[in-house]
C-alpha cells in the first residue's frame, strides 16, 4: 500500500537520470517524462527541458543551470522558457524558447553542449547564469551515478526512492574532495564559456543576450558580488546585451532558497527578457 501511495500519490519511483560526457561533464538523458510532487517534468529527444522540436520553427536557444532548469520542484508550465514561449507567440506563432540546462552547469558546459549538438538553426542565444558563473569552471568530477543529485538509473521501488530523497536532502554530507576526476583540467582566468559564446555569436551573426541572475543575498544587498561586478564589466566592455536580475525587483518569496527561483521568480525572469526579445523579433520581421 505504501509503495502505491508513494508512486501514484507523490510520483516517487521515477527520477530524471543523467549521462556522462567527455566534453561537458554530464547532461540529462533525452526522452524522459514524469510527474513528481504534482509537477510535470519533460525532457525531449535532444535532452532539453522543452516539448519536441518541429520543422519550420523560429528557435531561441536558452542555456543555463538549475535556475533555468527548475528541477522537479518546478512544473513544466512554470518555467521561464515556457512562459516566454507562450508570450512571444503573440509576436511570432512558430516561436520556440528551448531550455538547454542542467544543475551546476556553467557557460563552459553549455557551450560544449552547443558544439556537440549544433545550434539547431537558432536565431537567438540567451544565457541565464549567476555571478558565481564568472569563475566557476568544469572540473570533470565523476558525479554521475555517484552523487544522489546525478543518478544514472531509475530506482527499483518508490519506497527506496523516497528514503533516498529524504537522505540526500536532510542527512547526506558529500565529500566533494574525495570524488575522482574523469580527466585533468586547467583553470582559466575566468569561465572560458563566456569568451566562447561571444565569439560563436559573432561568427554566426546571432544576437546574444545574458540574463544575469541575482542571488537572494545580492537582491537583499541591492548590489552584485565581486564576481558579479567582474561579469557585468566583462559583458559591458564586449557590447553584450545584459538583462540585469537586480533590476527585476525580486522579493524573498520569489526564491525557493538562496538562488533558485520559485514560480513567481520564473515569471520575473520571463518578464525581464520579454521586451528585449519582442523588440528583437519585431525588428527582424521588418
Amino acid at each position: 500500500m505504501l509503495e502505491l501511495i508513494l508512486r501514484f500519490g507523490f510520483g516517487f519511483g521515477q527520477i530524471p537520470v543523467y549521462y556522462k560526457s567527455d566534453s561537458y561533464e554530464y547532461a540529462i538523458k533525452p526522452d524522459q517524462q514524469m510527474v513528481r510532487f504534482g509537477n510535470h517534468y519533460l525532457i525531449n529527444a535532444q535532452g532539453m527541458r522543452s516539448a519536441p522540436l518541429q520543422s519550420g520553427e523560429y528557435r531561441i536557444l536558452k542555456f543555463g543551470d538549475s535556475v533555468l532548469n527548475g528541477g522537479l520542484a518546478t512544473d513544466q508550465s512554470e518555467l521561464s522558457s515556457e512562459i516566454l514561449e507562450n508570450q512571444l507567440r503573440n509576436v511570432k506563432q512558430n516561436i520556440r524558447v528551448l531550455n538547454v540546462s542542467a544543475g551546476s552547469w556553467g557557460p563552459d558546459n553549455a557551450f560544449e553542449w552547443l558544439i556537440e549538438h549544433g545550434d539547431l538553426e537558432a536565431k537567438v542565444i540567451v544565457l541565464v547564469f549567476s555571478s558565481h558563473d564568472w569563475q566557476d569552471q568544469m572540473e570533470f568530477q565523476d558525479v554521475v551515478g555517484r552523487i544522489s543529485f546525478y543518478p544514472d538509473s531509475q530506482p527499483i521501488l518508490a519506497i527506496t526512492d523516497a528514503f533516498q530523497w529524504i537522505f540526500s536532502r536532510y542527512i547526506e554530507s558529500i565529500a566533494w574532495n574525495e570524488i575522482p576526476h574523469l580527466k585533468k583540467t586547467t583553470k582559466a582566468p575566468h569561465n572560458p564559456g563566456w569568451d566562447s559564446f561571444i565569439a560563436f555569436a559573432k561568427q554566426k551573426n546571432l544576437p546574444l543576450i545574458v540574463y544575469h541572475h541575482a542571488t537572494l543575498q545580492e537582491t537583499q544587498d541591492a548590489a552584485w558580488s565581486a564576481d558579479g561586478l567582474a561579469l557585468e564589466t566583462y559583458l559591458r566592455d564586449r557590447g553584450v546585451k545584459i538583462v540585469h536580475g537586480l533590476d527585476t525587483r525580486w522579493q524573498a518569496s520569489d526564491y525557493r532558497d538562496e538562488i533558485h527561483p520559485s514560480a513567481t521568480g520564473q515569471e520575473k525572469i520571463a518578464s525581464a527578457l520579454l521586451p528585449v526579445l519582442q523588440q528583437l523579433i519585431s525588428y527582424e520581421a521588418r
